[in-house]
């Protein structure tokens, strides 16, 4: 992240198989990713999830998944913006680790999940 929170890192746990976890970014106090800081973020800003779908086994992976990521503007004063598009995200648009993401004023990035 950028702003006060510059280099703070959010964990999160991954959703089983077949599951979608979806974390709320926003002013508002509760959200997942509270930003009470920038005050051109919205009480809820956004919502970025993440999909573990379940994929066809092979011989050597039992129960193999893939991680999908999506962003969604919640009907934000000031929009939703991926990498440097100038247009604001509408509806959902799909994420792929490293992906930076401005809510407001601050910066976040995707990174890429951490392997157990």
């Amino acid at each position: 992240m950028s702003g006060p929170l510059d280099g703070r890192t959010v964990h999160f746990e991954q959703p089983e198989i077949g599951d979608e976890l979806v974390l709320n970014i926003g002013r508002r106090e509760g959200c997942d990713v509270h930003l009470p800081f920038d005050n051109q973020v919205s009480r809820l800003h956004a919502r970025l999830g993440c999909l573990c779908a379940p994929v066809t086994a092979t011989e050597s992976v039992a129960d193999p998944f893939l991680l999908s990521f999506w962003l969604e503007d919640m009907h934000s004063r000031n929009g939703t913006y991926v990498e440097r598009d100038k247009q604001p995200v509408q509806g959902r648009t799909s994420l792929r680790p490293g992906s930076l993401f401005r809510i407001g004023r601050t910066w976040m990035r995707l990174d890429e999940p951490l392997s157990l």
